[in-house]
């Protein structure tokens, strides 16, 4: 995934891998990655997540590092008032993170 930087990670946690195009990400990571947004159709990009986003979510997330285990290329923040720390999603389990997502209704 080139969001979580995980080859293997639990898909109840980070969702099924996709693969499109030189793209591949779990599909929670693309839902919780910081200022990515589902601009096109769902066919377009993965999920509808157009392929010049996640490369530049990817680029803004090198300039993070994960409090949990330190790596650069944390794509979640907190968002807890006052709270700046950045994770990737596989790591937000070890690092006492709640994350929660609800789909269409």
């Amino acid at each position: 995934c080139m969001l979580c930087r995980r080859a293997q990670a639990d898909p109840d946690i980070c969702g099924h891998k996709l693969q499109k195009r030189g793209l591949c990400a779990h599909v929670f990571c693309l839902y919780f990655a910081n200022e990515l947004f589902q601009k096109g159709r769902e066919g377009v990009g993965l999920l509808g997540f157009l392929p010049e986003d996640i490369r530049r979510t990817i680029l803004r997330a090198a300039q993070k590092h994960c409090f949990v285990c330190g790596e650069s290329g944390a794509t979640i923040t907190c968002q807890e008032t006052g709270c700046d720390r950045s994770f990737h999603l596989p790591c937000a389990v070890e690092g006492g993170c709640v994350t929660q997502f609800f789909g269409l209704y």
